[in-house]
Parts: C-alpha cells; sequence; structure tokens
C-alpha cells in the first residue's frame, strides 16, 4: 500500500526561461554592445523576478511522515492536499504504510521522519527502538470495539439492558474465553488487559494475528474467528453495512485501564534534536488543521472523507467521516491540550495512560523494566516549547489558504 502523495512539479523557472527568450528576441535593433548589454541586464531582471517568485516553493521544507489508514491521520492528508503546510514553509510528504513496525523500521533507517500511530502501540519500543519519542498529540480515540456475528453473542445493549452495565461487562469477558479474537499484534495488549479484569490470560482465548487491520477483517468478514477488534474504519463498516451479520460486544464499557488510547506521532533523537523548529512548525500546522476541521469541516472534511476511502478502501459519507472523528475520537487542539492531555489535574492525562501501558508491559517482560514516561515521551515540552512562540500561535491562528 505505499505510495506517495501528490507529488507537485515545479515549472515555473522552464516557465521564466521561455519568456525571457521571448522578450530578449523583441529588442529593437542596437549597436551590438548596447544590445548585449540590454539583454544582459533584462536576462538579469527576468532571472530575478523568476527567483523571486520561485523562492517561497523552493524554500520549502519536506516533512516526510508515514500514515496508517486510518481516519484521524487523514488530517495530516488534508494539511498537504489543501497547502497548509506551505503557509509556514514546510511541505509534508505523507506516505502510507499499512501497519506501524514497516513504518517505524522506516523511521530508524531514516526514510521517515515521523510515523502517526497511538501511544499503546509505542511503548513496546522502549526496549526495540529506545531512540524512538513521542513528539505529537493527535487525537484521544474511544472506538475501540469487539465485533461478534449475530447469533453468536448478544449485542452489547440488550446484555446491558438485562444486566446492568458491570455484570454485562463480566459477562461478555467470560465469553471470550475459549474464542479466536482476529487483530494485529498490538491489539492484544489490548485484550489480554481486558480480559484481566475477570481473571483470564492470553492462554484464556486463542490469538489470530494478522499484518494490517484490513487483512485481519476482511478474514473475519470470510469467516475466519469468532470475534474482531482493530480499526474503527473496518468496525464501523461491518456494524452499518452489515447489520444482519455482525454485532457490537462492547467497546469503552468492556475495556481496561489500557483502553484509554491517544493517536500521536513519534519521531527519533537526532530530528528532535537536530530538526526541533521543523517540528515545532509541524506541530503548529497540526494545530492549524485541526482548527479548520472544527470551524470549517465544510472545507476540510470532504478532503480526509476522500483520502480515507481512497486508502482504505472504505466508501464512508463526509457525515460519517464527521461521526468517526468527533464521536469514536476527538482530535487534540490546543484547548484540549492544554486542559487534558498535558494537564496534571485531568484524570486523563497522558502520563496515566503511558505509566499503566509501561508497568503492564514490564510486568509482561515486554519492555525490561519500568523506566519514567518522560525519558520516552517528550511531547509535553514540546507543545510547552511551541505555545510559547507567538510565531507559531499567530500561524495557526491566521486565515487559512482558501480564505
Amino acid at each position: 500500500m505505499k505510495r506517495s502523495l501528490l507529488r507537485f512539479l515545479a515549472l515555473g523557472l522552464i516557465i521564466g526561461m521561455a519568456f525571457s527568450i521571448v522578450l530578449t528576441s523583441c529588442v529593437p535593433t542596437a549597436p551590438v554592445e548596447e544590445t548585449a548589454a540590454a539583454t544582459e541586464a533584462e536576462t538579469a531582471a527576468t532571472e530575478a523576478e523568476v527567483t523571486e517568485t520561485k523562492a517561497p516553493e523552493e524554500e520549502l521544507i519536506p516533512v516526510r511522515i508515514a500514515v496508517g489508514p486510518y481516519s484521524m491521520f487523514m488530517l495530516f492528508i488534508a494539511a498537504e492536499e489543501l497547502k497548509i503546510d506551505e503557509g509556514i514553509g514546510l511541505k509534508f510528504k505523507n506516505e502510507v504504510f499499512p501497519a506501524p513496525a514497516p513504518a517505524v523500521k522506516a523511521l530508524i533507517r531514516g526514510d521517515e521522519d515521523i510515523v502517526l500511530m497511538c501511544v499503546n502501540e509505542a511503548v513496546p519500543f522502549i526496549k526495540t527502538a529506545p531512540q524512538v519519542k513521542t513528539v505529537l498529540p493527535v487525537g484521544f480515540f474511544k472506538g475501540f470495539i469487539f465485533i461478534g456475528r449475530q447469533g453468536e453473542f448478544k449485542p452489547w445493549d440488550e446484555l446491558v439492558a438485562e444486566m446492568g452495565e458491570e455484570k454485562a461487562k463480566e459477562f461478555r469477558l467470560n465469553e471470550f474465553k475459549g474464542k479466536t479474537i482476529l487483530g494485529i499484534p498490538f491489539r492484544f495488549s489490548l485484550v489480554n488487559d481486558a480480559v484481566a479484569q475477570v481473571g483470564l490470560t492470553e492462554k484464556d482465548y486463542n490469538a489470530k494475528v494478522y499484518a494490517d487491520d484490513q487483512l485481519a477483517a476482511n478474514a473475519f468478514i470470510n469467516g475466519e474467528g469468532d470475534i474482531y477488534t482493530g480499526s474503527l474504519v473496518q468496525e464501523t463498516m461491518m456494524l452499518k453495512k452489515m447489520p444482519d451479520k455482525f454485532i457490537n460486544l462492547g467497546g469503552q464499557g468492556i475495556l481496561g485501564p489500557m483502553g484509554l488510547w491517544y493517536d500521536t506521532g513519534i519521531s527519533y533523537d537526532k530530528f528532535i534534536t537536530e530538526k526541533k523548529e521543523i517540528l515545532l512548525k509541524t506541530l503548529a500546522v497540526e494545530m492549524k488543521a485541526i482548527r479548520a476541521f472544527d470551524e470549517q469541516p465544510d472545507k476540510i472534511a470532504p478532503v480526509m472523507t476522500n483520502a480515507l476511502n481512497r486508502l482504505a478502501g472504505s466508501e464512508y459519507t463526509v457525515d460519517e467521516y464527521i461521526e468517526l472523528q468527533t464521536i469514536y475520537d476527538d482530535y487534540q487542539g490546543l484547548d484540549n491540550c492544554r486542559n487534558d492531555l498535558f494537564n496534571p489535574e485531568s484524570p486523563v492525562y497522558w502520563k496515566i495512560v503511558a505509566d499503566y501501558n509501561i508497568k503492564a508491559l514490564a510486568e509482561a517482560g515486554t519492555i525490561d523494566k519500568i523506566v519514567p514516561a518522560e525519558d520516552y515521551f517528550p511531547w509535553e515540552n514540546i507543545f510547552k516549547e511551541f505555545t510559547n512562540r507567538t510565531d507559531l500561535l499567530e500561524y495557526v491562528n491566521s486565515p487559512f489558504p482558501w480564505e
């Protein structure tokens, strides 16, 4: 699924050169020295004009971003397509990866600058790639759902109506015993955390692991396994497009503490230290794109919807896409970052989430030991540095390219 998105070709210089030739051919007859001088002066003026015209485009700094085919990450593709990035001198180069692992490998090789993923997915890299750090806030994901088949389970809403939420949760999680669950590798830490609430472990269910969410979803649709959990795109597609076949087994109501997920962007030490200004500007572009989604969804949501449908093979309408990004996910703009994500007094403060995941993975042996979250999650300090920059905040609040 790798592909490069919307590579722009610089043709202005060629046009300028052709224009200068036309001008030169139209100079009136004069003595050779005067003609040569006039031509040289005119050519210099034309070149200066071309240089002035081309300078902004030539000076755009590329930022290579690895994007997964998920709804929240379409924000970065829209920022590129709508040229929001160019307003601060950047040029996003988005490349699509089907799963986090190959994207992180590309990041470590130096082929990407930023990889978009989730906080919980980033924690295992403390052991496998300690140079990788969490740098960008993106969204607060609320859309993890377990999908089952009609006739094999009762829908979550019916179960809650019969038993109440607490008993329904216990009953549902115990139903996972002996079942085969389909998903990508990182989803199973979430499953393990959920079933642990009723005393079950990973030995009590069968995990069938796939390279990416779409493969897992397709296998489930074709009859593999008993339960699917993964991409919100795939989950909502099943529930909305095939309600006679698939049901919602539960989401936030049955998840454990690990069910609190933040969408994020990760980078690596060298980029963070040597390209800090580019990183801060990337954050500014993201915050401006989030402002566009909040204030003018009619301008940016269609671009995001088209990108998602193209990359995920989905058929969402613009209204359905907006539903995904307002009900099941919540972009972390300036206010959300200040009030919740980076607020130590908030019940959803990022460190609560990171510390819990670090402890869980250390106890499971996925990482070697419990480490300070701040060592691998410098994003709060990066955000504070960003908010102290008047120029960056002015850019975030400046008119959009289409205004």
